[in-house]
């Protein structure tokens, strides 16, 4: 079989020698197939193109039968190898000879069957392939069928495939600039500007150029915005080449700028209704126009707030129906200041009450809201409140309203009008009231008079004074009420109590059991020798620099059991003048301490020297006034005082000695002396 077609290659090679075209017969006698390419289109210059032909037999093709394929000139030559043009044959559901299965020689391609009945079919790729110019488009790729044993070569009687060359989408980089506007309800550019614009995508060596001479731009809509794509249109190409082009249409942006329009608010006037809405209808200025076939809205404006006032602020609003939610425009929203919104009167009233005295115009009725006059949306009722006129007793007292609605506005969204109400009434509150029992010594101070609620309550500002009968001898005197200004308002019972004068209590020292007693050595702190039969005690130190102390004893048992002491003053009077140097300049302070019931046995004894105290310097002695020197007893002594018995001090002064081996000494009354005897003075009151 390939013997005979190389015969007629031969043939045809001295037939092309001769410069005479060979002419396939026009459809197939022996045998027919139909041959198809995917894709039938391509784009000019591009390379790496695939196509795939498709041979599917519509009669029996016995073995030694062939089909060609002729690529025709312009297109990438056919090879056997990898590169561009490369061939390649799958057999699909045919059976083919060879290995490859197909030949090329020159542009056309031979594929030799061994059996391919009719319907079945096998495939030539193409592949690699650089498409040549759209001058010969379509092009077409011949085919032809020999049929072994039939009658010679015939072309497929359905017509060669063909693959049309599209032309190749080039660009417009740079060059052009679209005009923005202000927003005019269409998307007509104005104008372009023409710089230096450059084709994109030309094959290097066409002779391409680009013709700007009329371009027009148009916005993607109408509506304003910024950075809107422009398609540019009304250029075109020329050059010999230019066939091989389609210009795609240059974008760019522009900016449609919203038209300003101005909307004035109206003046208005209303009574308060918990809105800031306002029924004025603001206007388009004039000279201002909206764009055709866009509509005027129903312009609104809002009061600045919704509370009551005048000079108020109305700011318009709305947007333009221009299908574009209103952005088309920008708005000078022009306010109104002289807006106003009234106060919603409203009436409110007292209720009846009665109450018992508290000293206070408060009252537990709540007023009412008339009906009829309800509180604007959002805003609340307050707990009303309501007062007497006076906070004393009595009949038909006034009841008057108050409170203020809660409108975020303190209220004052709201003109009131409180009518009160005459049926109120205040009762006597019943009280009583008991006096404290007080005392005093005698020529005290009075102390303050108190007293207690002992039922009911006096009410806040309610004072009671009381007082008590005159006279400033021990005794008792009856304490009443001097002062009680509230008491109309009150069903009083007054429980009145004793006011006690009570006498000083004085004593003079015992004789058989004060007296001084000397210690035993210097800085022992113990007793050595006593004397309590002088009319006279000693204090100082002796020439041996010993200490002198004296014990001064009383009977105390007088004072009531239940006597308070205020205050307790002992008094010693000087007896001569000082031996040596006074012991006041040389031996410091002269202390006092104090022994409930006796430091030892109730007789002077010489261990009284150091005995414990009940109180330890509990006190000291002053500068003396007319001979007398008093010590008053602080209040660590104060309730040691035994008023069951004896109550015992010692006098000493603070330094038991100056060590100057020299006598310093006081001597003083005791209570063996006719006159001048130590005496102690106790003021107190009674529980």
């Amino acid at each position: 079989m390939r013997t005979k077609w190389m015969f007629v290659l031969v043939c045809v090679s001295l037939l092309l020698a001769l410069a005479v075209t060979p002419v396939l017969a026009a459809g197939a006698v022996d045998g027919d197939g139909m041959m198809s390419v995917s894709p039938t289109h391509a784009v000019y210059s591009s390379s790496g193109n695939t196509f795939v032909f498709t041979f599917t037999a519509e009669n029996d093709f016995p073995s030694g039968s062939q089909v060609q394929l002729t690529i025709p000139a312009g297109w990438t030559a056919p090879i056997n190898t990898v590169g561009a043009g490369r061939i390649s044959v799958s057999s699909g559901t045919c059976a083919l000879i060879g290995s490859p299965l197909f030949a090329i020689t020159g542009r056309t391609i031979f594929v030799d069957i061994d059996r391919c009945n009719t319907g079945e079919f096998f495939t030539i790729t193409y592949s690699g392939v650089t498409v040549p110019s759209i001058a010969g488009s379509p092009y077409s790729f011949t085919t032809a069928t020999d049929i072994s044993g039939g009658n010679g070569l015939f072309e497929i009687f359905s017509g060669s495939p063909q693959i049309s060359v599209d032309p190749k989408p080039i660009t417009v980089t740079g060059g052009l600039t679209p005009a923005g506007k202000t927003y005019d309800g269409d998307t007509s550019v104005s104008s372009i500007t023409v710089g230096s614009p450059t084709l994109t995508g030309v094959v290097p060596g066409d002779a391409v150029s680009l013709d700007t001479s009329a371009p027009v731009g148009t916005f993607a809509d109408r509506n304003a915005g910024v950075g809107k794509s422009v398609t540019i249109t009304g250029l075109t190409l020329s050059g010999t080449d230019a066939a091989n082009y389609t210009l795609v249409d240059p974008t760019r942006t522009a900016t449609i700028s919203p038209l300003p329009i101005t909307v004035t608010a109206a003046t208005d006037s209303k009574i308060y209704d918990g809105t800031d809405v306002s029924s004025g209808v603001p206007t388009l200025s004039v000279g201002t126009p909206l764009v055709a076939g866009d509509n005027e809205p129903i312009w609104t404006q809002t009061f600045d707030n919704k509370n009551a006032g005048t000079g108020k602020s109305l700011t318009p609003a709305g947007l333009v129906d221009d299908g574009n939610t209103g952005q088309n425009y920008s708005y000078n929203f022009v306010p109104d200041t002289t807006g106003e919104i009234t106060t919603l009167p409203i009436t409110v009233t007292a209720v009846t009450d009665t109450k018992e005295y508290d000293g206070t115009t408060s009252s537990t009725g709540l007023p009412v809201l008339s009906v009829g006059t309800p509180l604007a949306f959002g805003d609340s009722e307050p707990v009303w409140s309501q007062t007497f006129d006076t906070k004393n007793v009595g009949n038909n007292k006034t009841l008057t309203p108050a409170g203020l609605v809660v409108d975020g506005n303190n209220g004052n969204n709201y003109s009131y009008t409180y009518d009160t109400v005459a049926t109120g009434e205040i009762t006597q509150s019943p009280i009583t009231v008991t006096a404290d029992a007080k005392s005093k010594a005698i020529g005290d101070l009075d102390p303050t008079l108190t007293y207690q609620v002992t039922l009911g309550n006096l009410a806040t500002g309610d004072d009671i004074t009381l007082m008590r009968a005159a006279g400033e001898t021990p005794g008792v005197y009856s304490i009443t009420i001097a002062s009680f200004p509230a008491q109309a308002n009150y069903n009083l019972t007054f429980i009145g109590a004793d006011f006690t004068i009570t006498p000083i209590f004085v004593a003079a020292s015992q004789s058989a059991r004060d007296g001084w007693i000397l210690e035993v050595n210097q800085n022992t702190g113990r007793g050595g020798t006593r004397n309590s039969s002088s009319s006279s005690f000693i204090l100082g130190d002796d020439a041996s620099n010993r200490q002198y102390r004296s014990i001064l004893s009383f009977d105390t048992s007088a004072l009531p059991d239940n006597a308070i002491i205020q205050s307790v003053t002992l008094r010693i009077k000087v007896n001569g003048t000082p031996v040596g140097t006074n012991p006041f300049n040389v031996l410091g302070k002269l202390w006092v301490d104090v022994r409930t019931g006796s430091f030892g046995a109730p007789a002077l004894a010489v261990t009284d020297f150091q005995r414990l105290a009940s109180a330890s310097q509990a006190g000291f002695f002053k500068k003396k006034t007319g001979g007398w020197y008093n010590a008053i007893i602080g209040p660590t002594g104060l309730d040691k005082i035994n008023t069951l018995g004896m109550t015992q001090f010692r006098v000493y002064f603070n330094l038991p000695t100056n060590a100057d081996a020299k006598a310093n000494t006081m001597s003083f009354f005791s209570g063996d002396s006719l006159t001048g005897q130590p005496q102690l003075i106790i003021k107190y009151t009674l529980p």
